[in-house]
């Protein structure tokens, strides 16, 4: 998803019988999508994300509502998660040394200016929120997913996946398609 997307989305927006999410264009009360209307959608989600999602719920999310008397799904003490808030968490988790208590460019993790909240951009390995949905999307197309599928689940056109996120050789996506010979 787009930083906006998850910015978006309120606990209402979270259907756990049907595992899914369902993502709305709502300028009026605050939150919109990059394409607006066109980028609303249904999302289906995977158990794992389901039973994180209940977690957090039910343990950890800030029981807070909006300015606009909406309860955000992706929450914090003060409100809405800003999307500021939003990128500068993806900077701080995708550092290198909080999963593995390592720095690969030989800092001390104590003291280096990247190993703070406002500071983790700095990290030369962090990945941004966009790196992330480009690098998801590679992923499923490396898997077989078909365009179609994949664009509708990241509202992105056909034209725009197969110009910027599909990093297949002509002899993969080939072989991928060899896997539908016995359905012609």
């Amino acid at each position: 998803m787009r930083v906006g997307e998850v910015h978006s989305l309120d606990c209402s927006d979270y259907d756990p019988v049907d595992q899914s999410l369902q993502v709305r264009h709502r300028p009026d009360t605050g939150t919109t999508l990059k394409n607006q209307y066109e980028g609303e959608r249904f999302v289906a989600l995977s158990e794992e994300v389901c039973e994180l999602l209940d977690d957090w719920l039910e343990c950890t999310r800030p029981a807070v509502t909006d300015n606009h008397d909406r309860e955000p799904l992706v929450s914090t003490p003060q409100g809405r998660a800003h999307t500021t808030t939003l990128r500068k968490d993806c900077y701080r988790y995708t550092r290198p040394c909080v999963t593995t208590g390592e720095c690969p460019h030989d800092r001390e993790i104590e003291s280096c200016d990247a190993a703070t909240y406002d500071g983790a951009s700095k990290c030369p390995s962090v990945k941004s929120p966009h790196a992330l949905r480009r690098g998801g999307i590679t992923h499923a197309l490396q898997n077989g997913w078909p365009m179609k599928a994949l664009g509708d689940r990241a509202n992105v056109s056909e034209t725009v996946l197969s110009m910027h996120y599909d990093s297949r050789s002509e002899e993969e996506k080939m072989e991928q398609r060899r896997e539908y010979l016995d359905h012609l």
